[in-house]
């Protein structure tokens, strides 16, 4: 694995986890909500690093399967990211838990933000990007 895919991908996952941190506490502020028992600051970071590394895992296993990684994985990392959106809707959550409703406007755009930071430095990353003029 290239050191900068790596980096990249760690990267990746401690900015996206400090996003979804950030809006967590303004999201919960702003509403006058607590989810912390549904979802604690260390699973929302555990999340997102693992969500990272996994974005890094695929990058790699292409890298060295096609030898690059295809223009499409941009594409399908944001469809599999808005479908994973999807899942906070989807879930119950316990019933002494207030205002449940305000839960998937929490949980959902964080499924977004390794997809979004991974394209964001993406072009650091990609050789296809550089030129040879040292600049």
């Amino acid at each position: 694995m290239r050191p900068v895919l790596f980096w990249t991908g760690i990267a990746t996952g401690i900015i996206a986890a400090a996003c979804s941190v950030g809006y967590a506490a303004f999201y919960q502020s702003a509403f006058g909500v607590d989810f912390s028992r549904v979802a604690p600051v260390p699973a929302i970071i555990s999340a997102n690093m693992i969500g990272a590394v996994l974005i890094m895992l695929v990058c790699w296993l292409l890298e060295r399967w096609k030898g690059r990684v295809p223009r499409s994985f941009g594409i399908s990392l944001v469809v599999l990211s808005l479908l994973s959106a999807g899942i906070p809707f989807m879930t119950s959550l316990p019933l002494n838990v207030p205002s449940p409703e305000l839960f998937p406007g929490l949980t959902a755009p964080m499924h977004l933000l390794p997809a979004l930071i991974w394209l964001a430095l993406q072009p650091w990353w990609n050789d296809e990007n550089r030129t040879g003029s040292g600049g």
